[in-house]
């Protein structure tokens, strides 16, 4: 697999599976949001991001952009009792 350029984050993880499938789990502190990765494969990775302004909107495109899996894809309890 060939190593991602300093500063870009490869698309999937080191199993082979998409990184954006992996589980999130997200943190806020006072000074950075966190969110915290874990692929099926058990991998995990963390990201940092700049603290959010909340005083600011957020828009309805915002909203679904974040929410875009969830209300696509099934839950992983109906999914799994399906096969």
């Amino acid at each position: 697999m060939q190593e991602p350029k300093l500063g870009q984050e490869p698309s999937v993880c080191i199993c082979g599976r998409r990184r954006d499938a992996a589980a999130s789990y997200i943190h806020q502190s006072n000074v950075a949001t966190y969110v915290y990765h874990r692929c099926e494969c058990g991998a995990e990775w963390t990201e940092s991001r700049p603290m959010l302004d909340r005083s600011e909107p957020v828009s309805t495109d915002e909203v679904l952009e974040v929410h875009q899996r969830d209300l696509v894809s099934p839950p992983r309890e109906e999914a799994e009792a399906e096969n």
